[in-house]
């Protein structure tokens, strides 16, 4: 019979409901000013570019298309502008 001594309480509410990307921007930049860029995979450091230029947009899938599309970190931040849009 449980005595209620192991019992764990029940998640807050609004944590049950809170989508698994919110605050994913925050603990993103959290991440890179704790173990810097070498730390992160190419396509969250085009994240962190990226959601200067479009703040309320996901852009993870925009990242990992232009790492697809231009092989590298370097190759994305090197190509014309005109080839990107």
């Amino acid at each position: 019979m449980a005595t209620g001594d192991d019992e764990q309480p029940d998640p807050a509410p609004d944590a049950a409901k809170t989508p698994h990307f919110h605050g994913h921007r925050q603990r993103l930049k959290d991440r890179f000013l704790k173990t810097g860029g070498d730390q992160l995979a190419d396509y969250e450091l085009l994240e962190l570019l990226l959601f200067q230029a479009l703040p309320r947009r996901d852009v993870k899938p925009l990242a990992k298309d232009l790492l697809d599309r231009f092989g590298s970190f370097a190759g994305v931040v090197t190509a014309e502008a005109s080839l990107i849009r």
